[in-house]
């Protein structure tokens, strides 16, 4: 059973919207259409300066869809820590830093006000905390929003453990694409406003935006099933420790 299933439904939905997009696109370009009123009084032509536009939509599309999944992504793994553990001292230390970070905001010392045991009230803390943030923009956090690429998807799981730091500290090749990068420039160019919409899209063609959207789910849906692995094999939780007997075998192994 999936442990990310809400992740795999919203890439489903997102593909559903964007492939439906690009035939849309595919018939407004390449066969010069046309919109008429209903009544058919009104015949409007689809300009190409419009359809620039049109395609620049699209980058909008991809780009939300990362940022999506990305907070869609961390829901789930705290929602399954949430629903497995109690206590600091189960998770591994990956996490147990994670907690340490959030703890370290608390400014009315709600941790030390708890009459649970200190290692049970700073896991509840770190879970209601995130628990409390109802809406994608509060979530968007520690370097999210605006910059979400191969990068940070690397760097935020990388914080809980799903994924052990690479030897040149960069996202794995499957894990990542130029397309994602892409897509998050292009985002930032029209987010502020360095690039009109008609501008950025006169520079782009269907294909290309095809491609980018084959590369950009695929990347997506990668990085899905490593948390849901990391989810179904528990790996948020600490290693068990080694029992002394094995430890003095150990030691009289090396000796």
């Amino acid at each position: 059973m999936s442990r990310v299933p809400l992740t795999e439904a919203l890439l489903d939905e997102r593909s559903i919207e964007i492939t439906t997009y690009l035939a849309f696109l595919k018939v407004a370009i390449e066969r010069r259409a046309e919109l008429r009123a209903k009544d058919g009084a009104l015949i409007f032509p689809l300009s190409h300066e419009l359809t620039h536009t049109l395609k620049a939509n699209l980058v909008l599309l991809l780009y939300s869809t990362a940022e999506a999944t990305l907070i869609q992504l961390l829901d789930e793994i705290h929602d399954v820590i949430g629903n497995n553990c109690s206590s600091v001292d189960a998770l591994n230390g990956d996490l147990l830093k994670v907690v340490l970070k959030t703890i370290k905001k608390d400014k009315s010392t709600t941790v030390l006000a708890s009459a649970a045991p200190l290692h049970q009230s700073l896991f509840t803390y770190w879970i209601a905390d995130w628990q409390s943030r109802t809406n994608a923009k509060d979530k968007r956090v520690d370097g999210i929003s605006g910059s979400v690429d191969g990068l940070v998807f690397y760097e935020q799981l990388r914080k809980f453990g799903v994924l052990a730091q690479t030897q040149n500290d960069r996202p794995p090749s499957h894990l990542t694409s130029p397309a994602l990068q892409a897509v998050k420039s292009k985002r930032n160019l029209l987010a502020h406003g360095e690039k009109s919409f008609t501008d950025l899209g006169r520079d782009l063609s269907v294909d290309s935006l095809e491609s980018d959207y084959d590369a950009v789910f695929q990347t997506l849906r990668n990085i899905a099933t490593e948390v849901n692995q990391y989810l179904v094999g528990q790996r948020y939780l600490a290693e068990p420790p080694v029992a002394p007997e094995v430890l003095s075998e150990a030691a009289a192994i090396d000796a």
